[in-house]
């Protein structure tokens, strides 16, 4: 005779609230105090329902859930629930020049931040923020300084740096535009100075980032992190060793208490080998969410200001980011949240098969490194699903996954740093991307810098799929390819109002592009070459196979107002060529070219909510929400 012994899980919720104590039972009527304490004895199939209130702590399960049966943090009942990594600061003591210090028990190191109720706090610089503005460098020109291959004793020099010791904590930051660079920023620590020039130590894991950005290409620089630079509204200095804060507000204000906050925590959520855990309809502060594990979802909530780094890294990028999918992670999904605001990575994805959907994610990168709103460099089967991206000091999407799918996003407003990037931008070899059904737009790189693309498939980028995009109003080229681009079919795409052309390429000696097919698309302009770069630039790829294209700014509903659907005089109408999967669905007696099938319901990419109210509808009051007053 067998037995067969069933298990039941036996699950209950759990209730948080500020009234409560951690000695409580954790019901309704008696609830307990902090999240902690729900996070150590929730098991799968329990949901811990959290009151309103401010949680100064870290999310850290001490269980997993399971697949049928995860573990559920969520607000009751549409509550306003923060989880923060600030802490309100107070007992200010002037310290002359309109300067306020007060001392603290804690350092965070190069993951300090401050702000000011609603204002994000410059460390003291020069030359100064005076724009306030994070994405604007607010830099001058070097005048010359050590070469590329100058790792150890490197040196920037300029006649106007001002004759501080520099080397008692501060930092440079580099870009280095000259022809050929451009593609990021750099940090070091000071290590010495002397007139008119400061020296350091460039430790950099990839030996391109100083060799093509070296100081004696001369560039934009700013220095950092002082106190005698400490003489500029909005700016702040740590003093580690003594542990004191110093601030200075606009017209040397003293703070009110409470007004300030600064970074206690870096991690908000902690789901380091944690499976099947659901963070559902909450808000996210100051700090980093960590997942790696398998089933892990958030959905409702909102993330801000999760990745605020000084950004001195050994990497191309600030190894700082807001939401981080670790390489063990499986099958995560973020669903309807917002994450906006950071030095480093919005969503950086290493895992497998992760899926970001109806999601906003904006304002990351603000360092000019190799980070982004949305940077997928996972293993397999990422999808990147009805989206709105937007402002990346490089690119907006970065994405290498394998097997990935980018569809029925609104992409817009990359290079607010750094040069030759794009909107979205991919590079590597047996991709097979599908990307299809997207907008990407406005695309401007600041100052003299113009390489700012649409779609980016750089140096030999194959086996990827673009079709039924509309891009618009890049500086650079719509489409832009490099190297042995190999087994791409460009099919049925609207590709208007770029600069610098539809398409562009490098085509490096002793590289060839094979089997690239560009069917059935539209452009506005006939472009020849007038770059005089390395790069060409042109209207369809010379190398490319090339049917069923037109040239035309008529037949468009509103050309001037960015609405491509075709009219009904439109040439594109029944003017494509049939190719099996792309256009099996087409009306008429053939397919249309570009984007839009005439007759068919006009699709409409990115988000299904109101981004000015957030996700959930309503208004936390946090800094960097739309709806905050």
């Amino acid at each position: 005779m067998i037995s067969f012994v069933t298990y039941v899980v036996e699950a209950k919720d759990i209730y948080v609230a500020k009234t409560g104590n951690d000695k409580n039972m954790g019901t309704f009527s008696k609830p307990y105090l902090t999240i902690s304490k729900a996070a150590s004895v929730a098991k799968a199939g329990d949901i811990v329902c959290i009151r309103e209130g401010v949680y100064e702590e870290t999310l850290s399960p001490k269980y997993s859930g399971t697949k049928n049966n995860p573990i559920v943090f969520k607000s009751y009942q549409n509550e306003k629930v923060i989880i923060t990594a600030m802490q309100s600061l107070s007992n200010w003591i002037e310290d002359g020049n309109g300067i306020w210090k007060t001392a603290i028990d804690w350092d965070l190191g190069q993951r300090n931040f401050v702000m000011h109720q609603s204002k994000v706090l410059d460390l003291a610089r020069w030359p100064n923020n005076i724009d306030g503005e994070r994405f604007t460098l607010n830099s001058l020109r070097n005048d010359g300084g050590s070469n590329g291959f100058t790792k150890k004793d490197a040196f920037l020099k300029d006649s106007d740096i001002p004759n501080w010791q520099w080397q008692n904590g501060g930092s440079i930051m580099f870009y280095g535009d000259r022809p050929g660079s451009g593609w990021t920023t750099w940090k070091a620590w000071i290590k010495g100075t002397s007139k008119k020039r400061v020296s350091f130590d460039v430790s950099k894991n990839y030996k391109w980032i100083l060799e093509y950005h070296p100081p004696k290409d001369k560039g934009d620089y700013f220095l950092e992190g002082i106190k005698e630079a400490l003489d500029y509204q909005n700016e702040w200095y740590f003093d580690s060793e003594e542990k004191i804060l110093y601030v200075k507000l606009p017209d040397g204000k003293e703070p009110i208490d409470g007004d300030i906050k600064m970074s206690k925590r870096t991690i908000a959520v902690d789901l380091n080998n944690r499976n099947y855990i659901h963070l559902e309809n909450l808000a996210f502060f100051g700090g980093s969410i960590e997942i790696e594990g398998i089933g892990n979802t958030l959905f409702g909530n909102t993330v801000l200001y999760g990745s605020m780094t000084r950004g001195i890294s050994p990497d191309y990028c600030a190894n700082t980011n807001a939401v981080y999918i670790k390489k063990n992670a499986e099958n995560t999904i973020i669903e309807k949240c917002e994450v906006g605001f950071g030095d480093g990575t919005g969503i950086w994805d290493s895992g497998r098969t992760t899926t970001i959907k109806n999601s906003y994610i904006h304002d990351f990168g603000m360092l000019g490194s190799y980070d982004a709103p949305v940077m997928m460099r996972g293993k397999l089967g990422a999808k990147i699903l009805n989206c709105k991206i937007t402002n990346g000091g490089r690119d907006a999407l970065q994405i290498v996954s394998k097997g990935a799918e980018v569809a029925y996003n609104d992409i817009s407003f990359s290079n607010l740093i750094s040069d030759d990037c794009g909107l979205l931008y991919t590079i590597g070899n047996n991709l097979h991307m599908k990307i299809h059904h997207n907008w990407f737009h406005d695309a401007e790189s600041r100052g003299k810098l113009k390489k700012a693309a649409g779609i980016y498939l750089d140096n030999s980028a194959t086996d990827v799929d673009v079709y039924r995009n509309v891009v618009w109003n890049v500086e650079w080229t719509a489409i832009q390819m490099n190297w042995n681009v190999t087994n791409v079919n460009i099919f049925n795409n609207t590709l208007v109002k770029a600069k610098g052309g539809t398409m562009g390429a490098w085509h490096k000696a002793g590289t060839k592009f094979s089997n690239v097919k560009i069917w059935n698309n539209i452009t506005d302009v006939e472009a020849s070459d007038k770059s005089g770069n390395q790069e060409s630039e042109f209207t369809w790829e010379p190398q490319a196979d090339k049917q069923n294209n037109i040239i035309t700014k008529l037949g468009f509903l509103d050309y001037s107002d960015n609405n491509y659907q075709l009219s009904e005089i439109s040439l594109a109408k029944d003017a494509g060529k049939f190719v099996p999967k792309f256009t099996d669905d087409f009306i008429g007696t053939k397919p249309d070219l570009g984007a839009y099938e005439f007759g068919e319901e006009p699709w409409i990419p990115g988000v299904d909510w109101d981004i000015t109210n957030g996700p959930r509808g309503i208004c936390y009051g946090l800094p960097g929400e739309s709806c905050y007053q």
